[in-house]
């Protein structure tokens, strides 16, 4: 029980755009200046995780979220509101296409996602937000994969294996039901496929 709940906070959702970020700059070939490199991941670090934290207790205090599982479809709504506008500052200001083509279009991917968990949520239907995260990055490790030609087959092979994970700890702790699970994987991972084009 307290193993799989690890694995909710290990992934949670909060953490999946830095991470991406974190694993774009290590595995990417080429030339990465620390200071072009702390330009963008100490911004996203701050705007994805440490700001959303902040958030959901100014939420919490004004009752309109009740625990960070936001289990409740209606109480998506403002987290998701809050989300959109950061995201796009992130595309259009941290990392713009001229700056970081890879890192632009996954963080579109990921406005994407969101855009449509919101439209979900209007039509009362759930998806895990925590298999939009992990699907999201591990698809986009994927197209990294293909786009340098790199050999990363165990990082996807643990990307995979904590996705299961993931989802096992989900329905195990009865956070969400296997349409739910499913239709995660599907926002996650579609809209980073999409983009592909884009950036491959």
């Amino acid at each position: 029980m307290h193993f799989l709940r690890l694995f909710s906070y290990l992934f949670h959702p909060l953490f999946m755009p830095f991470a991406g970020t974190v694993i774009f700059y290590v595995i990417a070939p080429g030339y990465h200046p620390e200071d072009a490199r702390k330009s963008i991941i100490i911004p996203v670090l701050i705007l994805t995780l440490i700001v959303p934290v902040v958030l959901y207790f100014l939420f919490r205090n004004m009752g309109w979220v009740r625990s960070h599982e936001l289990s409740g479809v209606e109480e998506r709504k403002v987290p998701l509101y809050a989300a959109l506008p950061i995201t796009y500052v992130i595309i259009t200001y941290i990392a713009p296409a001229v700056f970081s083509v890879e890192l632009h279009y996954f963080f579109v991917g990921i406005l994407i996602a969101l855009l449509s968990c919101l439209l979900l949520v209007f039509m009362k239907i759930k998806a895990s937000i925590h298999m939009i995260g992990i699907s999201g990055v591990t698809a986009f490790v994927l197209g990294l994969s293909i786009h340098f030609r790199l050999n990363i087959t165990l990082l996807l092979a643990l990307l995979i294996l904590f996705s299961g994970a993931v989802a096992s700890s989900r329905l195990y702790l009865r956070a969400h039901n296997m349409r739910e699970i499913v239709l995660g994987v599907f926002l996650g991972a579609l809209p980073q496929v999409i983009v592909f084009p884009y950036w491959l």
